[in-house]
């Protein structure tokens, strides 16, 4: 068996793996040490992408960003030479307000139940707009964005950065995608907050400003 084929079985054992986990459940005790597990899982797509032509936007080179969205962020030098450009990112979908036949939603580096239950820190989140004409829906797997990468300055925004002009396909080279289910509450833009929805380092809370 190729060294490539083994590397993309055993990723997509994994894939198997942390999606299994979500249709369980999100007890405590299941939570704890799956945002590493989601991590890695990203981590381990990023490089299965090495040698097919797709160079990957990293997340810690996003997350570098400091600052807050109230004042302004601050980007490394590193991340401002994306600015402008087609990149591709790998991540996971999140509803912003449209759940199903999306026009526009979040990407995360970690998954979460919904963007109103588990505030992720601002570095965190990226806007992406599909191309026009298209809609997806919100899919279980981690996703490979390819699009416009918008790094938003100066004070008084929404979101760090965007990415426009999107098309998406599955993280997993040949993968397929799978809807996902939410829940009742979910689907509904305001709602109360669900402790059972969170991850280690995302808070119902709003983000600390970070310097």
């Amino acid at each position: 068996m190729k060294r490539r084929t083994k590397r993309d079985l055993l990723v997509f054992t994994a894939v198997l793996g942390v999606i299994g986990t979500l249709v369980v459940g999100n007890s405590q005790l299941r939570r704890q040490g799956l945002a590493e597990d989601f991590e890695k899982l990203r981590e381990n797509l990023e490089a299965a992408r090495v040698g097919t032509g797709v160079e990957v936007l990293k997340w810690n080179i996003v997350r570098t960003t400091k600052g807050s969205l109230g004042g302004g962020g601050k980007f490394a030098p590193e991340l401002m030479a994306y600015n402008g450009k087609e990149v591709f990112i790998i991540g996971f979908m999140v509803p912003e307000e449209q759940f199903r036949d999306v026009k526009e939603f979040l990407m995360l580096p970690i998954p979460i139940e919904c963007y109103f239950c588990s505030l992720p820190p601002s570095r965190d989140v990226l806007f992406v707009k599909l191309r026009e004409g298209e809609t997806a829906q919100i899919y279980n797997e981690p996703v490979l964005i390819r699009g416009t990468f918008t790094i938003n300055q100066g004070p008084g925004v929404k979101f760090f950065y965007s990415l426009q002009n999107a098309t998406l396909e599955s993280a997993l080279d040949g993968g397929e995608l799978t809807k996902r289910r939410l829940k009742l509450q979910h689907m509904v833009p305001v709602h109360d907050k669900d402790d059972s929805a969170l991850l280690p380092g995302y808070s119902e809370k709003k983000p600390a400003k970070t310097e």
